[in-house]
Formats: structure tokens, sequence, C-alpha cells
């Protein structure tokens, strides 16, 4: 990524009597709606969530499917989420392809924007942190203000190793294996 428009990293792990929460905020300075279609359509969704390239689709009603299916010659990768809520313009929680994991997108419209909050329910830390979700998404987030400012970056490994070297260090991530 060439421009590097979230330098903080603000993702936070609560643990909770059935798991844990990850939890992000973002300030964006579009309007609620302009960050709604970002989060709910197939084709702004491809610009800036994946780390890799995929057909999406989205059945956007509560009991419909987002199916994320991978274009890579490689190993072929599908993931499907249900979506359990859905109120337009202000919350979008759908399952996640982890089993009994689940994700909110909240909106609140306010005079510079919209508050995105993101909170990502993990049934087990372990697995959360060995797979580095608080990173992904780090990395995820910091391409979404470039996909709304329209200028969509490609997934920034680079990025992606230094965030999960902070989470790391705060034992939020899977260290990497020196060897």
């Amino acid at each position: 990524m060439t421009e590097d428009l979230t330098t903080r990293y603000d993702g936070v792990l609560e643990r909770t009597a059935d798991g844990g929460v990850i939890r992000f905020e973002r300030h964006l300075a579009y309007d609620v709606r302009d960050v709604w279609d970002a989060i709910t359509s197939p084709e702004r969704l491809a610009d800036w969530w994946l780390p890799f390239e995929a057909d999406i689709t989205v059945d956007l009603r509560e009991g419909g499917e987002m199916v994320f299916a991978g274009t890579s010659d490689a190993t072929p990768v599908t993931m499907t989420c249900t979506i359990l809520r859905l109120e337009p313009l202000q919350l979008f929680e759908h399952t996640h392809p982890a089993p009994g994991s689940t994700m909110r997108w909240e909106l609140e419209a306010v005079d510079t924007g919209c508050i995105l909050r993101l909170s990502h329910f993990v049934p087990d830390v372990r697995e959360a942190t060995d797979n580095c979700y608080l990173v992904g998404l780090q990395t995820s987030l910091a391409r979404l203000e470039p996909m709304l400012a329209g200028r969509p970056q490609p997934w920034d490994w680079e990025f992606f190793a230094v965030a999960r070297a902070h989470y790391a260090a705060l034992g939020l991530a899977a260290a990497v294996d020196a060897s």
C-alpha cells in the first residue's frame, strides 16, 4: 500500500464468558449510505475485504447468504456466510466461516460522516489468535477508506506482516516463526 491512511493499530480482543470479541472502530469521512454500500455490495466488497480475488454474491436479506468464491488457479476457496440481522444503514450481522463465529457491523451517521463499529464474536480466542483474525481485519479496514475515496488498494502483505508483529507482541496474533 503506497498510502497508509490507518496508522494506528486499534483492534482489541476482549475475553468473554463464551469466547471473545474483536472490536474495531473507524470514523470515516463518508456518508453512511456509502459505507453501508461498501460493506454489503459484492462489487465494493471485492475492492477491500479479501486477500484474494473472488466472485462475491450477496443475498441482502435476513437468512440470505454471502458467498466468496476464490477465482485463483490455486486451491479453490469458497466461504459462505449467512445474514443474521439486517437494519439498513445501521446494522449488518452475519456468520463467519469459522463455526460459531459472527460479525456485526454497526454504522452511525454523524455530522462528519460515519462511525463504523465492527465486532467479531469468536467462540475460541486461541483459534482467532492463531489465525490472525485481528491482523486480517486491520489489513482489510486499512483498505476500506482508500476504496471509499475511489482509490482501491491491493492487499498489502507487508502491511499484514507489520500488523502481525504488532499484535503478536501483544499476544493477540500468532508470532511469526523465525525458522
